[in-house]
């Protein structure tokens, strides 16, 4: 992250302008899509529990695995945009540090759970392709291709939604707070000297 100076050249620079945009339309995407995945996923299992609901016929269920996995990609894909757009912002904001502790603290809230969120992409992946294994199975047995990796599909899903003990969570709501954080703007000095402010005082 670089001390740029707060001119106003600074702020109407490309390459700012261009990652704040894909930034901004990432996270919404890729936060968005995390709350729809989870919704849909929630639907498999017993309301509070990761037991599978036995009112879930095998077809919904099917149904359910084909919205998960298709949220998972655009999620996928959200995030590598987010990280790295935030990267380009964090590089290229005409604000220093020093004077914005409320932008420190969001640069940590986004980052500090970017293994994490790796590991948890990978888990995604090995998801999709089995999935995408799945379909061509139920393409040509029909829903008994589907019974026959039920029982892998399931212990996948609850792998993934069980990882790494709750951190997922976690860096949800590291995610919400750091929105809150660039909302309010905790620990700014609001009067902080430029050069132009210097010459004038003296």
């Amino acid at each position: 992250m670089s001390n740029l100076s707060s001119s106003p050249s600074a702020w109407r620079s490309i390459p700012f302008r261009l990652s704040m945009t894909f930034f901004v339309f990432g996270s919404l995407v890729w936060l968005g899509g995390i709350i729809y995945r989870a919704l849909i996923a929630n639907e498999l299992f017993v309301a509070g529990t990761l037991d599978f609901d036995p009112a879930v016929l095998p077809a919904q269920e099917s149904m359910l695995y084909q919205l998960i996995a298709a949220s998972s990609v655009v999620v996928n894909i959200a995030y590598g945009v987010t990280l790295l757009s935030a990267i380009v912002v964090f590089r290229t904001i005409p604000l220093r540090l020093k004077d914005h502790g409320w932008l420190m603290m969001a640069a940590i809230f986004l980052f500090l759970f970017v293994p994490v969120e790796l590991f948890t992409t990978w888990l995604d992946i090995k998801f999709i392709y089995l999935w995408e294994w799945t379909r061509d199975a139920v393409a040509e047995h029909g829903l008994e291709g589907f019974m026959d990796v039920r029982t892998e599909l399931r212990k996948t899903i609850s792998h993934r939604i069980g990882a790494l003990s709750g951190l997922p969570v976690m860096g949800m709501f590291c995610y919400i707070t750091a929105v809150m954080v660039i909302i309010w703007q905790p620990l700014r000095r609001d009067r902080v000297s430029t050069p132009d402010t210097a010459n004038t005082n003296e």
